[in-house]
């Protein structure tokens, strides 16, 4: 049986839900697109996008002996947001269980390890919160495409997933890079943005963009007047997602990390309180979360105050 079979099934072992690998050498897909948002400044208030950008393009530039990038997908979809509740405050559904990140660097560290153990071959891990273009690996290495709302959309299981890999001096076979079918004529992630960050297909407007605001950029005085105002996002943005025809095909996680945590879901002030420890929710702590729900309160005394006008 081949290496690549083996590290394919380990993979599975983990509790990963695909894996593909890519070959360093050739082209990287959607490295143009990447560079015209930096020079169209696209990348908004997410300053370390700029900083990084070097390393982002080119693997070998923190990684010299890199030969193979093997990328993993795991799927985290645990349902719809509960109608009788959309009146409070939402949150996107990544956020809805425990922190994935430790989930992800955990396996990932074993995948090294046994590269090491078989094969003595060195590696680098990366996951989301490194200086890797984990999207366009994912589709060099035939795991899906990047959709019209820049998000990559796996051939099973839709927008709903977390990726991450490790990059290895190991020469292994490569996946054929994904080919189609893709989105087609479809524009519905467009037509639905609420603050009409998606200009073009593949193309965000960063800070237009709900996540931006909720996410990574809560406190910053400096732009904070750019935030989107009139949604009830108080962090992360799905709606891209929940319109996407390709999640039709969504299937739901049995991972327990994943499920839901009772109250985190949506925020109102019974919740709030929670520790928020372990949850992708700390990102903001509870200050960046309060100013998000602020706004959510303003938005929502302000439409209020229209319709009590008619």
């Amino acid at each position: 049986m081949s290496k690549e079979i083996l590290l394919k099934e380990y993979a599975t072992s983990l509790g990963f839900d695909d894996m593909g690998i890519a070959s360093v050498d050739g082209p990287l897909p959607f490295i143009q697109e990447v560079k015209q948002a930096s020079v169209d400044e696209r990348f908004g208030p997410l300053d370390y996008l700029y900083r990084t950008l070097p390393q982002r393009l080119d693997v070998r530039s923190f990684f010299p002996i890199a030969q193979s990038v093997i990328v993993v997908i795991k799927n985290y979809y645990t349902g719809d947001h509960p109608t009788s509740l959309q009146a409070q405050a939402k949150i996107a559904r990544y956020a809805w269980g425990h922190d994935y990140h430790q989930w992800f660097k955990k396996r990932l560290k074993n995948i090294s390890n046994y590269l090491q153990k078989e094969y003595g071959a060195q590696s680098w891990i990366f996951n989301d919160t490194g200086p890797f273009l984990e999207r366009s690996w994912a589709l060099k290495a035939g795991l899906g495409f990047i959709g019209k709302s820049a998000m990559f959309i796996h051939r099973e299981f839709g927008t709903w997933t977390f990726i991450g890999g490790v990059a290895t001096d190991l020469n292994l076979q490569a996946d054929e890079a994904y080919t189609g079918p893709n989105c087609g004529t479809c524009t519905r992630c467009i037509d639905a943005c609420p603050t009409k960050a998606i200009i073009a297909p593949h193309t965000i407007e960063a800070k237009k963009c709900i996540s931006t605001w909720t996410i990574e950029r809560t406190l910053h005085s400096e732009s904070i007047a750019l935030a989107p105002r009139n949604h009830e996002w108080a962090f992360g943005c799905d709606v891209c997602q929940e319109v996407c025809p390709w999640n039709k095909f969504e299937k739901f996680s049995p991972e327990p990390r994943f499920q839901p945590v009772p109250g985190r879901v949506f925020l109102n002030q019974e919740t709030f309180n929670q520790d928020l420890k372990g949850s992708p929710l700390y990102r903001t702590k509870k200050v960046g979360l309060r100013v998000n729900l602020i706004r959510i309160q303003k938005t929502l005394a302000s439409m209020n105050h229209r319709d009590h006008q008619y």
